[in-house]
């Protein structure tokens, strides 16, 4: 923390205006503020949660460091609009992944980073650069903390043996193995849990009553999902001289946690002998109880939580050769020689485990066993990008690229339409356009590359050389489309390919799906394609309704589309129809008309009336943040 009568560095906070939650999962709102709470240790804080022109907001406020908080996944908040950012480039500028680590609006967080022109990331996720590789050494943690006016002991008797609380379904095994014995055995107080956007959520403690309930029961359990994450639970359990009981985990080791010593770890078998023991032997629970409650008071409070002031005074230094690193989520940032890198790991993960299994089982042919793999990953967590993405690949080696394609444009309409991205993932688009040209849809893949001109990654970069070696109206413009753009990184591993290896692969997928032609002109040399044809033969590509909607983007974008033009290519399985006349009601409704409109979609949209549910996922169900 900065020194008494010393200035403190101004910090532009772009925050996401949480208010919606406030009248459903109240705890989220606490939680936003709690963030704010915590930059204010150690900056001038000014927080702009509105719509507003960036280069304005400097002018007004000066500041010296700004920050950007992105790729949340709640539907009570709401993304603002930055403009202009790019004015200001001398500033330091960082991006706040506010989310799950598995979540599918990191793609929305990529892209929005790369637009305004954001390089390096802090997260509260202790596995961010496990799931997300690609930006793994520009990403610090800035990992979850208390609130000691909060969580603390308000010097209640102790009258409840075990407190249930929190989500306890399928991205929660240890929670669903140990839940059921705990309630077995023991008097508990459990807690009802609620869909997060859902009005019921409001019934939930938060704040000081669930604070005073912990503080009022000897013992309570918590995990860190399927990831092995850090979670807010782990502090405010014994945050409020409570208990912990929780499985064992890296993660929760660096957090200075020891067995025994000041929580108890301890797996679904053993958890009744063990809280037997704890509550026969009141004095090593008071004990244990106490030190856990010092542990988190000493180190993981909103005043122990330096490291985007750390980032801000070392960048400020940094000589060339030199870097920023952070050898683990709780560690001070220091600086280090530039070939020096992170080498902490959260260890072993639910569904990654199964990720590297199913992809091992591809790679050796194994399709439909590696289904089973991806399919066991979604029964954790339903969006998961990376299992969904991998079944659209084996939608394509079975020889069905409509499957894949339906798949794959479930995924990008989740970035751009339903998060609100500029552009989607380059993976997802570069397999995206693969399947199109699969269906035989050359024409549509080139078209619908065209509408993201300024993406590059190497697997999209593989796929823009093969659609100009198919040639068509389109085909010289793309060769060159991608030339002098920088490198998106992308929330998937793509296979890596050399020039060669890529085009005999596409061919043989080609041939497999009934588009020998297309393959043969992909392998031929330039000459003899122009001795195949030269141009691509035209045909009345796609349904009719996917014509009817390539004449209305058109039409939009000849015209400046008055903001009506959706983000997604103009195709059936992007839902273009919907996606366009909710564009038009929102731009004639009168905003006193909006609320009205948006919850009358809601009771459409949801499986539930008031339960708000993505159309292009239906399955998805809301990130847990504990």
């Amino acid at each position: 923390m900065p020194e008494t009568g010393t200035r403190r560095p101004k910090l532009a906070f772009f925050q996401w205006n949480h208010a919606g939650n406030a009248q459903s999962s109240q705890f989220l709102v606490i939680h936003m503020q709690d963030h704010v709470a915590c930059l204010r240790e150690y900056f001038d804080v000014v927080v702009i949660n509105e719509d507003c022109d960036f280069a304005e907001i400097c002018d007004r406020h000066e500041p010296d460091l700004v920050l950007f908080e992105s790729g949340y996944r709640t539907h009570g908040s709401r993304r603002i609009e930055v403009r202009n950012t790019d004015a200001n480039l001398h500033l330091p500028r960082l991006g706040f992944h506010n989310g799950d680590p598995w979540c599918d609006r990191r793609a929305g967080f990529l892209s929005d980073m790369d637009h305004w022109r954001i390089e390096t990331f802090f997260t509260i996720s202790t596995r961010m650069a496990d799931y997300t590789p690609a930006i793994a050494d520009r990403v610090f943690v800035w990992p979850n903390f208390i609130n000691p006016r909060t969580f603390h002991d308000y010097g209640l008797p102790k009258t409840v043996p075990v407190m249930l609380t929190g989500q306890a379904g399928p991205l929660y095994p240890w929670r669903q193995a140990v839940y059921p014995e705990l309630s077995g055995h023991y008097a508990c107080l459990v807690t009802p849990t609620f869909r997060y956007e859902s009005r019921s959520a409001g019934r939930m403690l938060s704040g000081e009553s669930y604070a005073r309930a912990l503080n009022a029961s000897f013992v309570a359990p918590a995990c860190g999902t399927m990831g092995n994450e850090f979670v807010r639970k782990h502090l405010e359990i014994p945050g409020s001289l409570c208990c912990l009981l929780t499985q064992r985990t890296p993660v929760l080791e660096a957090a200075g946690f020891v067995d025994m010593e000041n929580c108890v770890f301890a797996e679904a078998a053993e958890i009744v002998d063990r809280v037997d023991h704890l509550l026969a032997h009141p004095d090593r629970l008071e004990a244990i109880t106490k030190a856990g409650h010092d542990l988190v008071h000493g180190r993981h409070t909103l005043r122990h939580r330096p490291q985007i002031l750390q980032w801000y005074q070392l960048q400020a230094g940094l000589r060339p050769g030199e870097r920023i690193v952070q050898p683990h989520p709780f560690a001070d940032l220091t600086v280090a020689a530039e070939t020096r890198r992170a080498t902490w790991s959260g260890g072993p993960a639910l569904d990654r485990t199964l990720l590297e299994r199913g992809r091992a089982q591809f790679a050796a042919g194994q399709v439909r066993t590696a289904r089973q793999s991806f399919e066991a990953c979604l029964a954790l967590v339903g969006y998961l990008p990376e299992a969904r993405l991998e079944l659209a690949r084996c939608d394509l080696a079975d020889g069905d690229p409509a499957a894949a394609r339906r798949r794959l444009a479930a995924l990008i309409a989740t970035t751009v339409s339903d998060y609100g991205a500029q552009d989607p993932d380059p993976v997802e688009l570069a397999w995206y356009l693969v399947a199109l040209m699969a269906s035989g849809e050359v024409g549509q893949a080139q078209l619908s590359l065209g509408r993201y001109p300024g993406m590059s990654n190497p697997l999209l970069d593989r796929v823009r050389h093969s659609l100009a070696r198919l040639g068509g109206p389109a085909g010289e413009e793309l060769g060159l489309a991608g030339a002098g753009h920088r490198g998106r990184p992308s929330v998937h591993e793509a296979p890596s390919f050399s020039p060669e290896e890529w085009t005999c692969w596409l061919a043989r997928l080609l041939s497999r799906c009934g588009q020998d032609d297309l393959a043969q002109r992909l392998q031929a040399e330039a000459p003899e394609r122009r001795a195949l044809g030269g141009r691509l033969p035209r045909r009345r590509s796609g349904s009719r309704r996917a014509r009817l909607y390539r004449a209305l983007d058109r039409a939009l974008q000849a015209s400046g589309g008055m903001g009506l033009r959706p983000g997604v290519p103009p195709l059936p399985e992007f839902d273009y129809g919907r996606l366009l006349a909710r564009n038009v009601v929102r731009a004639a409704a009168p905003k006193s008309l909006r609320p009205y409109l948006i919850r009358l979609r809601a009771w459409f949209k949801g499986p539930e009336r008031g339960e708000p549910q993505s159309l292009h996922a239906r399955s998805a169900r809301p990130t847990h943040r504990p």
